[in-house]
């Protein structure tokens, strides 16, 4: 039985930091693969058979740990209502607010951030050469087509939050960014963004607060901050 009947539902990429904000409480949390944000189409019902799974459990109250996600989450709802942040997707949350994530965008453009969560994942650039494209493409066509893809970034960014492994993170992204000639960033965050998430208050230009029954809209993430 979840403690206050609270339920979460994460996207494995930010695991870390909210296994972070709950370390000694016993809520009943759910993660999912990150390879989901490669079929979107599929994320909302993944989604919802572990919101279903939380209820049957007792959790009577849901977080979800995920933004818009090329619409990925639109449809979802909860008997008595979701809280989710007004983020498209989780650069915002690791980068501590959907504010801030617009303030290092313009600082920063054509930046790739990377955090302990996408390394974990092999969802940086060079693991998906390694792990995903030599396989199918041969090693130098896979790095021929990343270095394409990669073309408008300027920098990788080491999102460095607190949490996990932080040496190893910051030493592959810098890996990252030699294989691909690009410059090394390092920002500092944390998990403050997660656990105001979890416990509020939840102001109205960083969270979603929907009532029982209502559906996740794309409109809701359109706001200008």
């Amino acid at each position: 039985m979840s403690v206050n009947g609270l339920g979460l539902v994460a996207c494995d990429v930010v695991r870390s930091e909210f296994e972070t904000a709950l370390a000694g409480r016993d809520i009943i949390r759910r993660y999912l693969e990150y390879s989901l944000h490669s079929t979107p189409n599929l994320m909302g019902g993944k989604i919802t058979e572990a919101m279903e799974d939380l209820k049957a459990q007792g959790a009577e109250r849901v977080v979800l740990g995920y933004g818009l996600c090329s619409n990925g989450v639109v449809g979802l709802n909860f008997d008595s209502g979701l809280v989710m942040p007004r983020c498209h997707d989780c650069i915002a949350m690791l980068l501590g607010s959907p504010r801030r994530y617009y303030e290092m965008f313009r600082k920063y453009p054509g930046t790739y951030f990377l955090t302990e969560g996408w390394i974990r994942n092999n969802a940086d650039p060079l693991s998906t050469v390694q792990v995903k494209y030599t396989p199918r493409l041969g090693e130098k066509k896979a790095l021929r087509g990343m270095t394409l893809e990669l073309a408008n970034y300027k920098a990788f960014c080491f999102v460095d939050n607190g949490v996990g492994d932080r040496e190893a993170v910051r030493e592959r992204t810098k890996e990252n960014c030699k294989v691909f000639n690009k410059e090394f960033i390092e920002l500092e965050s944390g998990i403050d963004y997660f656990t105001g998430l979890l416990d509020g208050p939840h102001s109205e230009d960083e969270f979603l607060v929907l009532s029982g029954g209502q559906k996740v809209q794309n409109e809701f993430f359109y706001q200008i901050i």
